[in-house]
């Protein structure tokens, strides 16, 4: 049996291109009248247009009505700021202040990139944060500068089955590694802890099509292909995923005074997030040169074995994001049509034109 990474459903006949350019203006004038400075709504529109052209769109633009609901509701502060709470020349913990989540998981990339430059790995976490979209926009940020990154972040309660369980016990948590290369985009492994991400189910909710056997459970712990009805994500790799889950955990939560997804009762825009970045600068640990050169020469010779029977050639986690970005760019992000209704919703009150009208 043939196993595949389950991809985010696509139908032509139900979704709009919009340019991206243009769609990170109307992000930005969306949170700008929620009273956002233009900074930080500029910074959130990057990540969350970001996450669009790499084909994310359940955590691009699409969760961009729930941060504004977020805001109306008080769950969001439109004007924080982030703080540092504390810091060594390697280490830093700062406070998001409740604020959207991608400006302090920015500002954290950034702080943990600019430490590894300085003393060759830079560890960065965040605390009082809200949800901050898809890690691997923050994982990214790192590897175009050449280096090496890992992140991760929490959710809301847990929503994931311990294995062996049919009760939700750790929370579908993202993380993301990048490493740059040369000869090609760099390889960014961007996945959840579970059998897929809730985003994804998502979508096929959105699109009307079933949840593949084996990933899901519905309210009475039963197995379950409609994504309606999922209500506890099955582990990615039975024990391996709840592990990763529990691990990924602690370290966006009781490391830095958060608490375990288990003792959660709400999402993660009525919780608080934590988030946690790690990078290394290639060239402190060695010969940058020859870091490239067995990297590369590795890679292309994978890139050039015979592909499986339904696969046209083989590929590294994150080319296929790489490959619809630059198609993206080009031609357009396709938006789901209640994805752009929704959007063209919230636009109306603010006088706002949409790119697509």
């Amino acid at each position: 049996m043939q196993h595949q990474t389950l991809d985010f459903p696509h139908d032509e006949s139900q979704e709009v291109r919009v340019d991206a350019d243009a769609l990170k203006q109307l992000a930005v004038d969306l949170l700008v009248d929620k009273t956002l400075f233009r900074f930080d709504a500029e910074t959130a529109a990057d990540r969350l247009v970001e996450a669009d052209l790499r084909g994310i769109q359940s955590h691009g633009t699409r969760a961009l009505p729930r941060y504004l609901d977020a805001i109306d509701a008080g769950d969001i502060d439109p004007r924080a700021k982030v703080l540092t709470e504390s810091e060594t020349p390697a280490v830093a913990v700062l406070d998001g202040g409740l604020g959207i989540g991608h400006v302090a998981a920015t500002r954290g990339m950034q702080m943990a990139i600019a430490k590894a430059r300085e003393v060759g790995t830079g560890t960065v976490a965040v605390k009082g944060s809200r949800h901050y979209g898809a890690a691997s926009v923050y994982a990214l940020m790192a590897a175009r500068e050449g280096l090496i990154a890992y992140c991760t972040t929490s959710t809301g309660g847990a929503t994931v089955a311990a294995y062996g369980s049919r009760g939700p016990a750790v929370a579908n948590n993202a993380f993301a590694w990048a490493v740059p290369s040369r000869e090609g985009p760099p390889f960014v492994l961007d996945m959840a802890c579970g059998a897929t991400s809730w985003g994804k189910v998502e979508s096929f909710k959105l699109y009307g099509t079933p949840l593949p056997d084996g990933m899901a459970l519905d309210a009475e712990g039963h197995p379950t292909t409609d994504a309606a009805a999922a209500r506890t994500m099955l582990p990615s790799a039975g024990a391996r995923g709840f592990g990763l889950a529990f691990l990924s955990s602690v370290l966006a939560g009781p490391l830095i005074g958060g608490k375990m997804p288990l003792h959660k009762t709400g999402g993660p825009l009525a919780e608080r997030s934590e988030h946690f970045f790690y990078v290394l600068d290639v060239k402190q640990f060695g010969d940058e040169e020859r870091f490239y050169r067995e990297l590369d020469a590795t890679m292309a010779e994978i890139r050039a074995l015979p592909p499986a029977a339904g696969f046209d050639r083989v590929r590294f986690p994150g080319e296929l994001e790489a490959e619809r970005e630059e198609e993206y760019r080009r031609s357009g992000i396709p938006l789901h049509r209640d994805h752009a209704a929704l959007l063209e919703q919230r636009a109306a009150p603010a006088a706002l034109t949409v790119p697509w009208s």
